[in-house]
Formats: C-alpha cells, structure tokens, sequence
C-alpha cells in the first residue's frame, strides 16, 4: 500500500472541520466535507460534478511528500484528503481524466483510494487493444500535409477522450495512443481530369 508521509509535519489547528463517509452510489462509499452547506466529494469539481475545478477553491493547499509525489491537501479532524493526479505522483489535475481522492487517518491508514478502487474494477473486466487503420482524404486548402496530419491526429485523440462518446457506446477507455501519422498524395483522380490515353486509343 502506497504510503503518505508529509514532508513538512505540521500540527492541526483547531476548529477543523470532519470528513464523513457517506454512500455516494450504488456500492460506492467516500468520504465527503461540507463547504458552503453543500457536501463534497470530489474536490476537483464543483458541487454539480459537471464543471472542473481547482482544489484551492475548497482550501486545498499543495504539499510534498516523500518519493517526490505532491499532492492537494486538506485536513480534518479525523485525517487529510488528498486530491492527486491519477497516478498518484503530482498534484497537477487534468479535466480529461479522474483525480485520485485519498483519505488518510490520523494514524496514517489509508482509509479511501478512488485509484486502487479504479483499479480493482479494471482488472475484474476484460481489457483488449483495439488498433484502427485510419484512411482519410483531404483537400489541404493551402495547408501543409504535416499540418493536417497533425491536426487530423488531434482531432482523433480528442475523439477517443470524449467521454460522452464513450459512455453512448458503453465503453471505458483506459488509455490510447496514435502510434504514426503519414501523409501520402491521394490516388484518386478528380472528376474534371482528362484520361488522354483513352482518347488517343492508348
């Protein structure tokens, strides 16, 4: 189990506020905080869960911890939450993917990790690699190929990272990557060219 010991100890003042644990779905159970008479359980989205957020706006600080990780901090009466990228190393948060939540006890037991529970769940399902091979034609209107190949690409990766596009299709997309992108003058004769072979009996 990951351990999180703060660089810098600190003693907690006092007034501090407690983190509950509350079901939050079906099966689900995290550990919540009041702010604004609103409960909280995703420190890095608003009340609604539908706009990202920083969790500074809920009095989350940046701390170090040993083994270089950072992450956003709070404290409570009975432990600390931890806002964290996914891989638990950096407190730097992307909207295109889950932070990882933890909360620590007083005696330093980690008592929620929404990272191992994400993780427990994918290795009880079936995770395949699916490659695609990708044709498409386009009139580069003044543009360079590598520009459109890159742009086409972009425009790809931010398909695959849809995540309305995947729950439309009951697909949880674990990661992907565009492995080349080459540029090749199309083969396709326009309508208004002349075959002049056929016309001289070639």
């Amino acid at each position: 189990m990951t351990e999180w010991n703060e660089l810098v100890a600190r003693d907690k003042t006092a007034n501090l506020p407690t983190a509950t644990r509350r079901e939050t779905a079906a099966g689900e159970t995290r550990y919540v905080f009041r702010f604004e008479d609103q409960e909280i359980a995703d420190p890095s989205h608003d009340a609604t869960g539908a706009l990202f957020v920083s969790p500074r706006d809920y009095g989350f600080s940046i701390r170090g911890f040993q083994g270089g990780k950072t992450a956003w901090a709070k404290d409570f009466t009975n432990g600390i939450m931890l806002i964290s990228s996914p891989d638990g190393q950096s407190h730097v948060l992307s909207p295109r993917y889950p932070a990882r939540i933890l909360f620590v006890g007083n005696d330093g037991a980690v008592l929620q990790d929404t990272g191992a529970q994400r993780q427990v769940v994918r290795a009880a399902s079936e995770v395949v690699t699916v490659r695609l091979t990708v044709s498409v034609d386009v009139d580069l209107n003044g543009e360079s190929q590598e520009a459109v190949g890159a742009r086409l690409a972009s425009l790809l990766a931010a398909a695959l990272s849809d995540s309305a596009l995947a729950a439309e299709v009951r697909l949880d997309i674990v990661d992907h990557v565009i492995d080349q992108v080459s540029v090749s003058p199309s083969r396709q004769r326009r309508s208004s060219d002349t075959d002049f072979s056929q016309l001289l009996g070639l």
